[in-house]
């Protein structure tokens, strides 16, 4: 049994067997005015509070690439829970600029990492999807010789991954970007498949591909939501303009049909 937590933008928090495992855990939630024009730091006493209110340890966290929207807690709860993580070399680049030396699986794809806790994840080569004005936002290596804080610009995309994870006899593929390499997916297969959707009109075959050859049980779209403002205690999530997410579910539907579609909210566990 796996319980699954939406936390916002790509974020994911799997726990099972008494573990949480998080996946591109972004909850500092850095407004529109600050992405423009500030650097960015974490938000210690929200990351502090939850990283208390997790029910058990935490094991791993795994990162698809180093987005800001991706990556800029992930140094900071590493401190604070004293996890090892999963990711590219831009990963262990910012991991370094943010004095953590130790506990860091650099993979360059196809890599599968054994975690503590008795999860395991393979880091499938992905590719970003042309979400800024046809394009790949913020492309390249994460500077090593830049000093933290750094500004949104100077999260670089790095190497990017779409992590296969296997945990509580259920297997987990998350897409953090709207695009794939179908090659790479050969011959693997997935229960519950996250895929983002903003940028999906703009990448031919997709989702189509992911979902012809993973063959899930089940499709969660996300990372729809607006990040640059805070997730609402109750009601609707606001989400990103031009994101549409009925479309892609209909998209979804048309392709498979008989495939559930289920729409996450980051204040519920998905229990599978």
């Amino acid at each position: 049994m796996v319980d699954i937590r939406w936390l916002g933008t790509a974020g994911l928090e799997i726990a099972f067997a008494g573990t949480t495992l998080l996946v591109d855990p972004y909850l500092t939630r850095a407004g529109k005015l600050d992405l423009l024009f500030r650097r960015l730091r974490p938000s210690a006493d929200r990351l502090r509070a939850y990283v208390r209110g997790l029910g058990g340890r935490v094991s791993a966290i795994v990162c698809g690439h180093t987005h800001f929207d991706h990556a800029l807690d992930i140094p900071f709860l590493a401190q604070e829970t004293g996890c090892p993580l999963v990711g590219s070399p831009s990963l262990k680049t910012l991991a370094g600029l943010s004095g953590i030396r130790a506990g860091m699986h650099v993979c360059r794809g196809g890599e599968e990492v054994e975690l503590p806790g008795g999860a395991s994840v393979r880091m499938i080569p992905s590719r970003h999807g042309r979400v800024l004005f046809g394009r790949v936002p913020y492309p390249g290596e994460i500077d090593p010789r830049a000093g933290l804080p750094f500004k949104a610009g100077q999260y670089r995309l790095g190497a990017m991954f779409m992590p296969r994870i296997e945990a509580g006899g259920v297997s987990i593929v998350h897409q953090g970007s709207a695009g794939c390499l179908p090659e790479e997916l050969e011959g693997l297969r997935c229960d519950i498949l996250f895929l983002c959707v903003p940028g999906w009109k703009k990448t031919p075959g997709y989702p189509d591909a992911c979902i012809e050859l993973l063959k899930p049980g089940v499709v969660i779209p996300f990372h729809f939501d607006d990040f640059t403002t805070e997730l609402p205690g109750s009601g609707p999530v606001r989400r990103l303009p031009g994101s549409d997410l009925e479309g892609f579910i209909a998209r979804v539907s048309r392709h498979a049909p008989s495939l559930e579609v289920r729409v996450p909210d980051p204040r519920e566990v998905m229990r599978f």
